[in-house]
């Protein structure tokens, strides 16, 4: 019996073979562009199709992709590390602590010997002028009652010696006056000069301590200020940068854009023609029955087998 085989062959129209093998109006096919673009792959066409331009715009590595610091963050970095304590805090520990050693160790009237350190040195001197006023005040008046008994009669006798003992003592008295008022004033004026004393280092503590406190507040406020100051430069730094990356980032879409704009225009090309319907063409072979010589050698064949393998049983 015959047997017949059928053979489907698909191909191109000849009219739209151009398109995809030899090109058309000046454009290179579709197959050339391709292997073009993907057969070779060698690295010097590499180096002049992708690395090259990537090299040339410094977008070829991750780190040239990035942004620098800018001027004013390096100002900024700059500024930070040099940046040291206020001034003012030391002026103001040092105000604080003449405050404190003026309000330290204050004289009092209870310490021994304090008081004589106030009292005036010349003050027993005026003492001593004085008691000499009043004995020779004393003499005089003596005198004079001498000379007054003397004409009377009456010298040496028992009036005028009760009268010189009265004397006498009223003097002692006077010159004890004069002395205790004497170291009374002296006293009070030490007393006066120590009090005042007191108040004045009192006075001069709390005026460090003022001004130690305005000096922590100065160095505060400045310290305050000049790290606005650097936020604000900072700030504007970090503005600058990412101008400066957006327009890094951009430059390197556009170079991509470029690179990759061969591949796809030939993808659209590729896209374009992709529907193009192929022309199938059909073989038909058909093959004989086989001859009865070779169907009667065929049973020979198979006859004497199974003659051999009877034989062996």
């Amino acid at each position: 019996m015959a047997t017949t085989s059928q053979v489907v062959t698909s191909a191109l129209p000849t009219a739209f073979e151009e398109f995809y093998k030899t090109g058309a109006q000046g454009v290179p096919g579709l197959i050339p562009q391709a292997f073009k673009l993907y057969g070779a792959g060698s690295p010097a066409e590499y180096q002049a199709n992708i690395k090259g331009p990537l090299e040339a715009a410094n977008l070829y590595t991750g780190a040239q992709r990035v942004a620098g610091l800018t001027p004013g963050q390096q100002q900024v970095g700059s500024q930070l590390s040099a940046m040291q304590t206020p001034s003012q805090f030391a002026m103001g520990t040092g105000a604080l602590g003449s405050g404190y050693a003026a309000a330290t160790g204050l004289p009092s009237m209870l310490d021994q010997g304090v008081m004589q350190q106030y009292m005036s040195p010349y003050a027993q001197g005026v003492i001593d002028v004085q008691k000499q006023q009043a004995l020779t005040d004393a003499q005089k008046a003596q005198l004079a009652t001498n000379l007054g008994a003397a004409r009377q009669g009456t010298y040496g006798g028992a009036r005028q010696l009760l009268a010189t003992t009265e004397r006498e003592r009223n003097l002692q008295n006077q010159l004890g006056d004069i002395q205790a008022k004497g170291l009374q004033a002296a006293y009070e004026a030490g007393q006066k000069g120590l009090e005042s004393e007191r108040a004045a280092r009192l006075q001069q503590a709390q005026t460090f301590g003022t001004l130690g406190q305005q000096f922590g507040q100065l160095g505060v406020a400045q310290q305050a200020a000049d790290i606005d100051r650097l936020k604000t430069l900072g700030a504007y730094g970090d503005y600058e940068r990412a101008v400066q990356q957006q327009k890094t980032d951009i430059d390197y879409q556009n170079l991509l854009q470029r690179i990759q704009y061969p591949e796809q225009q030939l993808d659209k090309l590729s896209n374009f023609i992709r529907g193009i319907p192929l022309t199938d063409t059909t073989t038909q072979t058909t093959t004989p029955p086989p001859s009865f010589a070779s169907q009667l050698a065929g049973l020979g064949l198979s006859g004497l087998s199974l003659y051999n393998l009877m034989s062996k049983t």
